[in-house]
């Protein structure tokens, strides 16, 4: 930038000079002619040569920005100047000409800075933007690879800004679309299709359930993928005793390779079938989860048994213990066991095996795990809330990449925070048709359950109120912080704060949905207590 400012200066000496020389002349003219206007042209098109503010400059560092030039050449522009030195002393013609030429001067040294100030300037700016940023990622929800973390570090240290913007591109691109593959596998009647039926929130006779009951066999591998993320598949796997394989040969046969990790199915004792697959799926350096299942029957009979010494929580410890025991006796480092029953899934350990899966996963595949995850406890809730938090302040960071954005909220924006909010609702089962089948189930009308939420109604607007004018006063309610979105422009903070303040209201409406359901379940379950009706039926 030190020798732009060299040529600004020499440059306008020159013109100084040259208006000088003109007044010498004996006669002067008092309007601009056509040939002045031409020396005009000339010499604005020189300083953009000059100072790289040319079509072709401009061209190329639209294509570096990935941004239109029309959208560059809306923004290199500058005040018109009022005062131009000695100039003013000499006459109109000379004022006129040699005024314009150092106009155009300025103006494309302005322009040039522009260009230096985006390249150079903000460069610290953006460091600590993405230091904050990584700081405030917590440790069981990073999304992102440390990979591209020092990809994108390295390239801020260069002042690549292009090559910072490439990473984060990846970086996203890697999460929309890479897939998360579970194998589901156990003995025919373990409960594997309940399992993932449960997993994903499908009812058995919906389309996609994975099917099951006394006639329903499994022959080959069946994918399941999750009816809200395309990318989280849940895989049954045949039963090894209907193949007649060994358990190597087995696995092979159901592409083993294919799945970042199983769970094994069992849903009675432990089980030869059981301790073979453990082995085979440890000799390939595979990890693998081991999950009793039929729960609550097992607690029924216990409790017919024992009426007088039944204790709930002691007997579940036993249970961990013996299937412990049984992988210790034949020499297998005992997997974490996980007990679940379908017929709960807020009880029991369901959410310790999320809590265990999030933890283990690599980054990449770490955002669609955890957006698939049941609203069976607030934690849950929590954890889909803070990946999208994540998503949010990554998208921020890739804004502020851009060189030029607008000072207003466009009807695009307008439209890109109303499919954010649908999204929010769809991931957290707030959308209409789950308020539907919600309404159904609690045999009310739906505008009654909307009435205990919020979101359904964040984008009505009132009479003679616009959707802008509704969105400026969710700004001025709820945007006066939100961490490291608070050192951007005003225009990323308002676009980024309201995203997060749509997701915190869709969050907030599944924790009052997530109450109301326990709720209504204990009066059920109290209510057929005291009439001393069996609960209801589990398929597992």
């Amino acid at each position: 930038w030190l020798e732009q400012s060299i040529w600004h200066k020499s440059l306008k000496h020159l013109i100084r000079l040259e208006a000088l020389k003109v007044e010498l002349l004996p006669h002067l003219h008092n309007i601009i002619k056509e040939s002045d206007v031409e020396k005009l042209k000339e010499s604005l098109h020189e300083y953009q040569v000059i100072f790289g503010v040319d079509d072709a400059s401009l061209q190329s560092l639209a294509k570096d920005w990935h941004v239109s030039v029309e959208q560059i050449k809306e923004n290199v522009k500058s005040m018109i100047c009022s005062d131009n030195g000695n100039l003013l002393a000499m006459n109109l013609y000379i004022t006129n000409i040699f005024c314009l030429q150092i106009y155009f001067l300025d103006t494309v040294t302005d322009d040039a800075k522009l260009s230096h100030e985006f390249n150079c300037g903000e460069q610290q700016d953006w460091d600590s933007r993405f230091t904050a940023y990584f700081k405030n990622l917590k440790i069981g929800n990073k999304i992102i690879s440390q990979e591209i973390i020092h990809s994108i570090k390295l390239q801020l240290t260069k002042g690549n800004i292009q090559g910072v913007n490439s990473a984060i591109n990846d970086a996203l691109q890697e999460i929309d679309n890479t897939p998360f593959n579970v194998a589901v596998i156990g003995l025919s009647g373990a409960g594997k299709s309940c399992f993932i039926n449960a997993l994903r929130r499908v009812e058995p006779e919906e389309k996609d359930a994975a099917p099951f009951g006394v006639l329903e066999i499994t022959k080959h591998r069946m994918p399941c993928k999750h009816p809200k993320n395309s990318k989280v598949i849940l895989w049954e796997l045949p039963a090894m005793e209907t193949t007649n394989l060994h358990a190597n040969d087995y696995l092979e046969k159901v592409k083993f390779n294919d799945y970042d990790f199983f769970i094994i199915i069992s849903g009675t004792r432990f089980t030869q079938h059981d301790l073979d697959l453990a082995k085979e799926i440890r000799k390939m350096k595979k990890d693998f989860y081991y999950v009793k299942t039929k729960v609550d029957s097992d607690l029924k009979n216990e409790e017919k048994i024992h009426p007088t010494a039944f204790e709930k929580e002691k007997f579940l410890q036993q249970i961990r213990y013996h299937f412990a025991q049984s992988f210790k006796q034949n020499n297998i480092d005992e997997p974490q066991i996980f007990l679940i029953s379908n017929n709960n899934l807020s009880e029991y350990d369901l959410q310790i095996l999320n809590n265990v899966l999030s933890k283990e996963l690599p980054a990449q595949k770490h955002n669609n795990f955890m957006l698939s995850l049941l609203n069976i406890a607030e934690a849950a809730i929590e954890r889909k809330r803070e990946s999208l938090k994540h998503l949010i302040r990554l998208e921020a960071l890739k804004v502020t990449l851009l060189p030029y954005t607008p000072n207003v909220l466009e009807k695009s924006d307008v439209e890109k925070l109303k499919e954010s909010l649908y999204e929010y609702q769809d991931i957290f089962g707030v959308d209409d048709a789950s308020l539907q089948n919600l309404a159904k189930d609690w045999q009310i009308p739906m505008e009654q359950l909307k009435e205990i939420i919020k979101s359904p109604s964040l984008l009505k607007t009132k009479k003679e109120e616009t959707i802008q004018e509704k969105l400026w006063e969710y700004w001025q309610m709820v945007c006066s912080d939100n961490g490291n979105l608070l050192t951007m422009n005003f225009y990323i903070r308002i676009i980024f704060c309201l995203q997060i303040y749509f997701l915190d209201t869709v969050t907030n409406d599944a924790k009052v949905l997530l109450k109301e359901i326990y709720s209504r379940k204990s009066s059920i379950l109290s209510h057929l207590a005291n009439l001393k009706l069996p609960l209801p039926a589990s398929c597992f």
